[in-house]
């Protein structure tokens, strides 16, 4: 088997083929494409940016933590929008792009992915892909939101903290990995969801809310919410119209939409 990695040449016509106005910034090695794709915009150069490399030395995780991006093992990937910070489903961000990821793995490998609140995608269980959402200022106003994407593809040994809860694609899946049509094809769902059908902006967002519960690895759980100023335990009830999480602790209902949960049973 002779998997495709991570190339500029593949990757720009992969783009043609899916008619995408992007534009690549492609790198064999970086410290972390969000960091890169961040400079873009601080000089002027984010709009319609896709940032991807097959390496990060210093991925970024969310909550401060790295990201295991190894070469070659997966793909790395940071897309820019342009924003104002008022749209009305702004909050859904995120969560689109879990939705993105998973429509490309639900295609390609027909695999049933779930989404642990409010991005993790969770193949049987243990995490195939991460996400990373990052907002850059401009003259003190919100002006680009960075989606960063980190998804594992080829079989790989884990390090030993994350070994028992990672996964990746080649761990089910047996056929040829083109990591370039991968990456393009999940910037083209994303680009699907925010640009062509403004989900950001739409009125109704229940067809998109319906989705998230319906794949939601997270609903009827017990679990720690983790926040910066406290952690607790709680149930998790649904998913709010904004994406937010409905959650049930000490007798309290209330909806969370920021911080991270772990799944207790």
């Amino acid at each position: 088997m002779n998997n495709l990695l991570l190339n500029e040449r593949s990757l720009i016509y992969h783009l043609r083929q899916y008619r995408s106005k992007r534009r690549l910034h492609y790198f064999a090695e970086t410290e972390s494409t969000n960091e890169v794709a961040k400079k873009l915009c601080g000089d002027g150069k984010g709009l319609g940016a896709f940032v991807v490399s097959d390496c990060q030395t210093a991925g970024k995780g969310r909550s401060g933590r790295t990201f295991c991006s190894p070469k070659g093992t997966g793909v790395y990937i940071s897309i820019v929008y342009e924003i104002s910070g008022k749209e009305p489903n702004f909050d859904l961000l995120s969560s689109l792009a879990g939705l993105a990821v998973r429509d490309t793995l639900f295609n390609f490998f027909d695999f049933d992915c779930k989404i642990k609140w409010p991005n993790d995608i969770l193949l049987d269980g243990k995490k195939i892909c991460g996400i990373l959402c990052e907002i850059v200022n401009k003259n003190g106003k919100p002006k680009y939101a960075v989606v960063g994407i980190g998804l594992n593809i080829e079989k790989q040994e884990f390090p030993e903290e994350i070994m028992y809860t990672a996964a990746s694609i080649g761990d089910k899946y047996e056929g040829e990995l083109d990591h370039n049509e991968i990456a393009v094809d999940i910037v083209n769902n994303l680009d699907r969801y925010i640009i062509r059908r403004d989900a950001l902006n739409a009125e109704n967002t229940g067809e998109i809310i319906n989705r998230l519960k319906m794949y939601s690895a997270s609903l009827g759980q017990i679990v720690r919410v983790i926040t910066p100023d406290s952690e607790y335990d709680a149930k998790v009830l649904d998913i709010a119209p904004d994406g937010g999480l409905v959650i049930l602790s000490d007798g309290e209902t209330k909806t969370i939409t920021s911080g991270e949960i772990v799944h207790i049973r």
